[in-house]
């Protein structure tokens, strides 16, 4: 009787694996007639020779972004396809798609209508002899683009785009960068919600820096899948909701500023497990409540800064480093006070 349920156990056990693995088969993609018209004004693409590069791009970002005309999707699929035929020639799928990802960067966040851009994130200029940061070049490789930096095998690890006045949304294809070790977009007028998606398909980021953005809605629960992440910077964007208590699960994380959102809600006390932390910011949020003792106790915790500050402070902290008055406490008075030295923080 045991032989018999334990033969039963383990075909029910493998029965479960094969489900896992069909549930998890990309399905097949299949290139139609439409797609080798996709781009309006250009010669149809070969049905064998672009097959590659259209199943490529079709699985990255889907078939309605892609035939949508006025999407960066579109438009960056055109742009690879047509006039950078060149430069993306005889790639692996890996690189192909990276230079698309870029690209869609690029046309996602400076194809505004109301900004003048001044930044030297622009590409080459036409017809002239200035050259700016080669975005949107045929005669650059991508690891040559400004803010780009790559490894030996020419794969990008690390981007760094701060103050460029970049605006709009961040494409999910930043996704198909799966060796991104550093992502900087600071200091634009980046919104919207932070890509779940991106958040999935980053295995090796180490830092995350969107601060000082246009962000809101809750940040997505998938940042948990960050494992390798160091420095967690998103302050100054509208951020909301609660704190998503996987961040305990950022077991590397040793920076943590969510200073100047909209979170709210008790201060989880899951921020506990973060034995690597050195510096948590966490003041004009609409945070309430007592600093949990197990964050006070971090062994690495240098910095700690709340909304502490006054009689009437939204979060009763009696380990904070640094202690300032919030929105909530009835006043309008902002201020930062070191609490060791008594002295304001300006």
């Amino acid at each position: 009787m045991i032989a018999r349920l334990s033969h039963l156990l383990v075909l029910l056990l493998a029965a479960t694996a094969q489900a896992k693995k069909k549930k998890i088969q990309k399905p097949k993609i299949t290139v139609m007639p439409k797609h080798l018209q996709l781009c309006k004004g250009k010669a149809p693409l070969h049905p064998k020779k672009d097959n590659a590069k259209l199943s490529w791009l079709i699985e990255a970002s889907g078939d309605a972004s892609l035939t949508f005309a006025s999407s960066p999707q579109h438009q960056a699929a055109c742009w690879i396809l047509y006039d950078d035929a060149k430069q993306s020639a005889g790639r692996s799928k890996q690189l192909f798609l990276q230079r698309f990802a870029l690209t869609t960067l690029h046309i996602s966040s400076t194809k505004s209508n109301t900004t003048v851009w001044d930044w030297p994130l622009a590409a080459d200029e036409p017809n002239t002899l200035v050259t700016r940061g080669h975005w949107g070049s045929t005669k650059h490789h991508e690891c040559s683009w400004y803010g780009v930096h790559c490894n030996f095998n020419k794969k990008v690890e690390r981007i760094d785009l701060g103050f460029l006045k970049l605006d709009g949304l961040i494409p999910r294809e930043l996704a198909l960068l799966t060796g991104l070790h550093d992502l900087d977009l600071h200091a634009n007028d980046l919104q919207g919600v932070v890509p779940t998606k991106m958040l999935e398909s980053l295995p090796n980021l180490k830092a995350l820096r969107l601060h000082m953005n246009g962000f809101f809605g809750a940040l997505p629960q998938e940042v948990e899948n960050l494992e390798k992440l160091q420095d967690l910077i998103l302050f100054g964007n509208y951020l909301s909701g609660a704190i998503p208590t996987v961040i305990a699960n950022l077991n590397k994380l040793e920076v943590l500023d969510l200073y100047a959102n909209n979170f709210a809600g008790r201060i989880p006390t899951h921020l506990g497990k973060l034995k690597k932390l050195t510096y948590l910011d966490l003041h004009d949020n609409d945070l309430t409540g007592p600093m949990p003792s197990e964050i006070c106790k971090l062994p690495k915790l240098k910095t700690l800064i709340a909304d502490c500050l006054g009689p009437r402070a939204e979060v009763q902290c009696d380990c904070c480093t640094i202690c300032c008055k919030g929105a909530m406490d009835g006043t309008y008075e902002r201020k930062c006070v070191d609490m060791k030295s008594g002295q304001e923080i300006r």
